[in-house]
């Protein structure tokens, strides 16, 4: 971070002694070592020379002056390292206050003090402060670029970020409210996108996985806890359809995810050079996509296309057999959701990792384990957590020519995910 100290009629007033421990406390705090790094008795220095260096700009400049800005950002992340998250807080606050004081009630220059502010809410443990500081990011930056603006995707990216990290840490009450949000922002993502960026341009296929992710993660999430209201339409499960009503997710997410994943196709057919590898996997995602909300028709169709395309590659075998053949695990959210669902499970040792052999059927369900090592010998009860582990998972099935088919695989697993 840069330090505007080179203006003569903010310099004038201070003299060597606090200007020297000014310089000292940035030195300190944006060198090359982070905050982590120093020592405490380090860091308790430091956070007394920012202390002294904010007391002789109040007296010389007053104490709204500009100048106070950097300094408190510095104070607020010296407490931060100390884990002083209150006081990191406040001293955030006030920063955002001069912010507001000296560039106005709508300066994007507030940002980064509203990011440290949701930190240290989530830090102290108040999501909902975190989110209305979150809330206030977005909001400021719509009413500066306008909510269309390509400028916005960094800024809905970096919420997206945070609303994907603090899921797992929630309740399934307050986890659904997170996910509302980030819904929220995937849906103006792809306004924007659809607004701004060509299918062609090289980072349009990941945002639209994203936007993906977003909704396998709700629709997920109401698949395991429910709604408020019902509907017709539901992640499959082994002993339910498509068609079967219950409180869990609408039609939306699916058709939001469809859509989103269908624009992942479409654009890496544009990207130049063409890497028709990806456009395979691309097209093979979809037809999961299908697959998970029990479309089995339009799976089998999806998979073909992939198929087929694959067979246009300078090694069609290789690429079908680590496609269709290894029961690739169906996990549009990259492991969010597994952490969600565990987090509150007993905390178990780790004592190994053990191979299981399962078989796969035509709709991707895991049934049938067996342990292939014969020198291990599980309990009843580790058999009967270890099923449970795999019947909530979805696997790619096997498909050649047209159909699914069913097929055994071996994996390996530990030992603690399963007893979780």
């Amino acid at each position: 971070m840069y330090v505007s100290l080179g203006r003569s009629d903010l310099i004038k007033g201070l003299n060597k002694r606090i200007l020297r421990k000014v310089l000292w406390a940035f030195l300190v705090i944006f060198s090359a070592n982070s905050y982590s790094q120093l020592p405490d008795d380090k860091t308790e220095q430091t956070i007394s020379d920012y202390l002294s260096a904010i007391d002789a700009v109040e007296a010389d400049q007053g104490a709204y002056s500009a100048e106070l800005s950097d300094l408190f950002m510095g104070l607020g992340n010296a407490y931060v390292s100390k884990e002083e998250y209150n006081d990191a807080n406040l001293v955030f606050q006030r920063g955002m206050q001069i912010q507001r004081i000296n560039f106005g009630l709508y300066s994007l220059s507030q940002t980064a003090y509203l990011l440290s502010i949701a930190e240290t809410e989530k830090y102290l443990g108040d999501l909902e402060q975190a989110q209305k500081a979150l809330d206030q990011i977005y909001s400021l930056s719509a009413k500066n670029y306008g909510r269309s603006d390509a400028r916005m995707l960094p800024v809905i990216e970096s919420l997206m970020d945070w609303h994907e990290e603090v899921y797992p840490l929630r309740k399934p009450k307050e986890g659904f409210s997170t996910l509302i949000s980030l819904e929220g922002l995937a849906n103006e993502m792809f306004s924007v996108l659809e607004e701004n960026k060509s299918l062609a341009d090289s980072t349009t296929p990941e945002r639209y996985k994203r936007i993906g992710k977003a909704q396998f993660l709700i629709a997920n999430h109401i698949k395991h806890y429910g709604e408020r209201q019902k509907t017709k339409f539901s992640v499959a499960t082994e002993s339910s359809s498509s068609t079967r009503t219950e409180p869990r997710t609408s039609y939306k997410h699916f058709r939001r995810g469809r859509a989103a994943l269908q624009k992942v196709v479409a654009s890496l057919m544009q990207q130049q050079p063409l890497n028709i590898y990806d456009q395979a996997d691309a097209i093979a995602n979809l037809g999961d996509w299908y697959l998970i909300f029990g479309q089995m028709t339009s799976a089998k169709k999806t998979y073909q296309i992939a198929e087929e395309t694959m067979a246009t590659t300078e090694r069609p075998d290789e690429l079908h057999r680590l496609t269709f053949e290894s029961a690739q695990l169906i996990d549009f959210s990259d492991g969010i959701d597994q952490r969600f669902m565990l987090k509150t499970a007993p905390a178990a040792e780790l004592v190994g990792t053990i191979e299981i052999s399962m078989e796969i059927s035509q709709s991707g369900f895991a049934s049938d384990f067996k342990v292939v090592d014969e020198n291990t010998t599980l309990t009843k009860s580790d058999m009967k957590a270890l099923q449970k582990y795999f019947r909530k998972m979805r696997f790619r099935p096997f498909f050649s020519n047209g159909e699914t088919q069913i097929m055994r695989v071996n994996k390996r697993y530990d030992l603690p995910s399963i007893g979780a």
